[in-house]
């Protein structure tokens, strides 16, 4: 045995002392954590790429992975971090000239043929803290086999150690250890199948060059294993097409990849037969690419690889990025416009590309958009049905928006289109220019001016719809069998405590009751009648309306056209809050008490209400909503006087004070509600 070298010296001899500060320079983000490992195996694959005396099948490389601790308590993993990773390779190894090249920054040795920086093995000590190697090489020039083993550390020690060796084969052992970075070593805590996952990604460049040698990747504690070359079987090669943008030319590699669990259609940018940073999700840049494509029953994905020797000359020296600019300058900039490709172009050109080669798939896509649209249109959101015929929207509609996305989407377009069509119409009146074709074209203007008029009553539809499903639910009992308040159905009709003056038309919904009473001049809810009014009386009808003699008069005092009260009884119970089994009582002793006090009732002397001339000749109308009516009940106030309708309501008219009342159940009040809507609802809801 002959050591020739004990001693750092000669590792150290040409690389620079100021190691640390090369690293510093080294910008390693957590996602790319697994850069190192990357770089180290794409140095494996051109070691044995450069031994031509072995064929593609017996040119192997088995990493290792070996794990240290879960990651930190802000990390969810159930995976624990890597601590070690052994890459072994049969390769040409060490020898003299690539251990002088590893010596060196910025090795141009390899530069030529495979594209190195010569900055790969700082690119690991920018996660490790130690490099350690041992490498078996034949040295043909003398015809001898030798052993090297030496160590590379971020304080820039290191250990060299060369001798002969009777063991004549190959095989370079190299041990990344000790991540000291606590962002990339949380980002390690990947699965063995994901860390393969990202390996087959990072070379896939070399499978479609036919110059990936067999790899295999290991969990140390479990043994487990897995053929990255296996991987690659599952993909089938698609097409390659080639292009050229301001005299650069560029070549992409289309593969399918079955879907499995994937979500994306994936690109990757890459220089010097290596994938550089992260991939990008290509419906990022066309969304029409958000579904898988299907082609004989299955489903695929596609991997986009392009490479370029303008990403060759543009990359970073730690291969992780590019100094391309992402976008087409339009201003002075440092960069010259007419020269440089920007990678805008680049996706551009490709997204062409994609659409000619897989054009009834975009068919297809564009085909099932439009209809998802338009269903959301017709089900959800009748306010936009102007567009269902406008192809030339449709079509411009991003694909598989989420719902409130997409509803914002529609909304942008109809302001848009709203603005176009006042602005015309402005300019018409404006310019006084009276022909026949203005005419014509004015006339179709307004038509589409009445189109947004009519959007604007199908939202309000909309909304009277939701109303009316609302109150639906609440006259269903949940699943313990409770009902909701009386106060949650009074508040849904008009809010507690207020009168029509405290509120706007769009708070309160009367025209669940009757639209007439929403023009009423004064409405009361749930107050005492000493405050609405010179009576003093402390009762509090659940509603309570008057109306002048005509609607729109300035006052709500003085003589009064009408009167009207509402009484409300809790969904689930009888009409009465009578705890006895006796049902012989009359409907209107819920009601009649509130137009006594008016016509009866002290008036106060000191008061704060409104004088109110309520007379026998006033017309008067209480209604009572109930939820359950007893057979019983009925019968009795049927021979009482009451009369039932043709709905199945019931009533009572008293000539004498000129007063009707009208008993309906709750149920009644809501399909009346809804039946007056019909027409719009069927217009509107046609799939409801």
């Amino acid at each position: 045995m002959v050591i020739t070298e004990d001693s750092e010296s000669l590792l150290l001899a040409l690389i620079p002392n100021n190691i640390s500060d090369i690293v510093e320079d080294i910008e390693l983000k957590p996602s790319e954590a697994l850069l190192p490992l990357f770089e180290c195996i794409v140095n494996s694959i051109i070691s044995l790429n450069n031994l031509n005396k072995n064929n593609i099948s017996d040119k192997k490389i088995v990493i290792e992975i070996s794990r240290g601790s879960f990651p930190d308590q802000t990390n969810t993993s159930e995976t624990k971090t890597i601590k070690s990773i052994i890459i072994t390779d049969n390769g040409e190894g060490f020898t003299d000239i690539n251990f002088k090249s590893f010596r060196t920054p910025h090795s141009k040795i390899n530069k030529t043929k495979w594209g190195c920086k010569g900055l790969g093995r700082f690119t690991v000590l920018a996660a490790f803290k130690e490099m350690q190697v041992l490498s078996i090489f034949e040295d043909e020039e003398n015809k001898t086999w030798k052993k090297r083993e030496f160590t590379f550390k971020l304080d820039g020690s290191g250990t060299h150690k060369e001798e002969n060796t009777t063991k004549k084969v190959r095989e370079t052992i190299i041990e990344l250890k000790n991540i000291y970075k606590k962002d990339i070593k949380n980002s390690t805590a990947l699965s063995l199948e994901e860390i393969a996952d990202e390996i087959r990604e990072h070379c896939f460049i070399y499978y479609l060059c036919n110059q990936l040698p067999k790899i295999t990747l290991i969990e140390h504690e479990t043994q487990e294993e897995i053929s990255i070359n296996a991987l690659f079987e599952k993909d089938a090669q698609k097409d390659e097409r080639a292009f050229e943008l301001k005299r650069e030319k560029f070549k992409c590699y289309i593969v399918k990849t079955t879907k499995n669990n994937r979500k994306n259609h994936n690109i990757y940018y890459c220089a010097n037969s290596r994938v550089v940073g992260k991939k990008k999700a290509l419906n990022e840049i066309d969304n029409i690419f958000s579904y898988p494509i299907q082609d004989k029953g299955s489903e695929y994905f596609l991997d986009v690889y392009i490479v370029s020797d303008y990403l060759n000359k543009n990359v970073y020296s730690q291969r992780n990025g590019f100094t391309i600019p992402l976008e087409v300058e339009t201003k002075s900039s440092l960069f010259d416009k007419d020269e440089i490709v920007a990678f805008q172009e680049i996706q551009e050109e490709l997204v062409k590309i994609l659409k000619q080669e897989f054009n009834e798939f975009i068919k297809q896509v564009q085909n099932k958009n439009i209809e998802d649209v338009k269903k959301y249109i017709t089900s959800s959101a009748p306010r936009y049905r102007r567009f269902l015929d406008r192809e030339d929207i449709l079509r411009k509609i991003p694909h598989n928006l989420t719902e409130n996305k997409l509803e914002e989407y529609l909304y942008k377009i109809s302001l848009e289109e709203k603005k176009k069509v006042d602005n015309k119409i402005q300019r018409f009146i404006k310019n006084k220019e009276i022909t026949k074709e203005n005419i014509q074209e004015i006339q179709q203007d307004l038509k589409e001016k009445a189109k947004y008029g009519s959007d604007n009553l199908a939202e309000y539809m909309c909304q009277r719809k939701a109303i009316i499903d609302l109150f639906r639910k609440y006259l269903r009992a949940d699943q313990n069998g409770k009902y909701k308040l009386e106060e949650d159905i009074h508040n849904l009709i008009f809010p507690m405590g207020f009168t029509n003056n405290e509120l706007n038309y769009e708070d309160h919904n009367l025209w669940l009751l009757d639209e007439r009473f929403t023009t009423y001049k004064f409405i009361n809810s749930d107050k005492k009648i000493t405050t609405v009014s010179q009576i003093n009386s402390q009762k509090e009808p659940d509603l309570l309306m008057f109306d002048n003699p005509i609607s729109f008069a300035d006052k709500s005092a003085g003589d009064i056209s009408s009167m009207v009260v509402f009484e409300f009884k809790r969904p689930g119970e009888t009409a009465h809050n009578k705890k006895s089994k006796d049902f012989r009582w009359k409907f209107e002793e819920l009601i009649e008490k509130y137009f006594d006090d008016f016509l009866y009732g002290k008036v106060k002397k000191n008061y704060q209400g409104d004088a109110i001339d309520i007379r026998k000749t006033t017309p008067k109308f209480g209604y009572i909503i109930v939820d359950l009516i007893p057979h019983e009940l009925e019968e009795y106030n049927l021979s009482k006087g009451y009369k039932k309708t043709p709905f199945n309501t019931f009533y009572y008219i008293n000539p004498e004070l000129n007063l009707h009342i009208e008993v309906i159940k709750f149920q009644q009040l809501i399909d009346f509600a809804e039946k007056r809507h019909l027409p719009f609802f069927d217009r509107l809801f046609p799939n409801n």
